[in-house]
């Protein structure tokens, strides 16, 4: 009977907001028992763009399938916990600033006394000892420090504006889950555990396509992926630079060149888009629009308005991206799949999943993970280092 393929791991989870905690639930959802450690206070997310009484969809996307442990790291016998359950633990993950896990002494050198095949991994802006260590670094900082922000208003040509997406948090999330299975790999082989220091700023440079090109210092300006007004009062997007678009309609689109002999590079730039402009949107509809771009092998996308309706279209119900659950209260809620499919191997959250509340784990968690007995989880729960809704 086919399994999940991190069936068996044990991850002890300390990130919140978005650095970290998509990469536990992705780690979650291909088969790891994640036991998220939340603060008294919550995740700040829990909260975040909140418009019904449980969850907000935003903490529900990324923490759902977790199991959940509330612990005040100040409190008497909060260490000491911590260190039992990392000696049970396969993998720590942590996107406190740093020096913050050392603070509490549940830093690397702590864990990796009680456990020596245990692998941590630790996201921050600007890595664990480089010079900006204890800069506070939210997504958007490095998208400007970067550069992405810069491109992306020269590109465009409108106001610098930060990038819908947390591109930083979700990249670091994602390159954290491969460098956890690199080192598991390592133990595999040795036994041995290590620290992995990601630091986000490098992982953007990292998966920046357009990296060469200021590297280089010769950064071209192209006018490229370009956004068309369309038949029907609709928008589309055709990839390629405006060069190469011209070359597909005039060579095999039949498109006249309208530009007069002797004409500068300006004017005749200009004069070409003009005349693709009208092309585009004199089709008389837009399925003959997206006929002619399929004929000369342009790829093209309908520019979507951002709401539920692109959930709806044919190939993201057909890949079940979206799945039915229920948020910590339970209301019926909808979320994101995982998005792996495996021929043999299971991943993802079924409609029994839920959104765990703070610290509903704490006795079951404790008694799986260290066979404590009822009077041991009264007296942390009385020192208030244990901590419930």
């Amino acid at each position: 009977m086919a399994d999940f393929p991190l069936a068996g791991l044990k991850v002890l989870d300390f990130t919140r907001v978005v650095a970290g905690p998509y990469a536990t639930r992705m780690l979650s959802d291909l088969g790891a028992e994640v036991l998220k450690i939340e603060p008294p206070e919550g995740d700040v997310t829990r909260k975040l763009g909140n418009p019904v009484e449980g969850a907000s969809g935003y903490y529900l996307q990324q923490n759902i399938g977790k199991r959940n442990i509330c612990i005040d790291l100040k409190a008497d016998g909060a260490r000491a916990l911590i260190l039992k359950l990392a000696a049970e633990a396969d993998i720590v993950a942590e996107n406190f600033r740093p020096g913050v896990m050392d603070k509490f002494g549940i830093g690397w050198e702590d864990l990796s006394k009680v456990n020596p095949g245990l692998i941590m991994l630790s996201i921050s802006g600007y890595g664990q000892t480089g010079p900006d260590r204890n800069k506070a670094a939210y997504a958007p900082v490095l998208h400007a420090e970067t550069g992405l922000i810069a491109r992306q208003q020269e590109m465009s040509g409108g106001q610098a504006t930060d990038i819908q997406l947390a591109v930083a948090d979700s990249y670091s999330s994602l390159h954290g889950i491969v460098a956890i299975l690199a080192a598991l790999r390592v133990r595999d082989k040795t036994g041995e555990g290590q620290h992995i220091d990601l630091a986000m700023i490098n992982v953007l440079h990292s998966v920046d396509d357009y990296a060469y090109w200021a590297l280089e210092d010769a950064w071209p300006k192209p006018e490229e992926n370009s956004v068309w007004d369309a038949p029907e009062n609709r928008k589309i997007l055709i990839t390629g630079d405006m060069k190469w678009m011209w070359v597909m309609f005039s060579t095999r689109g039949g498109l006249a060149d309208p530009t007069p002999e002797g004409a500068d590079i300006e004017t005749k730039v200009r004069l070409r888009r003009e005349t693709m402009e009208q092309h585009i949107l004199g089709h008389e509809s837009f399925a003959a629009l997206t006929a002619t771009l399929d004929r000369l092998n342009l790829a093209w996308g309908e520019v979507h308005p951002f709401g539920p309706a692109i959930y709806d279209q044919p190939s993201v119900r057909a890949n079940g991206v979206v799945v039915d659950v229920t948020d910590d209260v339970g209301n019926p809620r909808r979320t994101i799949q995982s998005p792996y499919r495996f021929s043999k191997s299971k991943s993802g959250i079924d409609s029994n999943a839920r959104t765990a509340k703070r610290g509903e784990h704490n006795v079951a968690a404790l008694r799986d993970w260290l066979d404590m007995d009822d009077q041991e989880i009264s007296a942390l729960a009385q020192s208030k280092a244990l901590i419930s809704d």
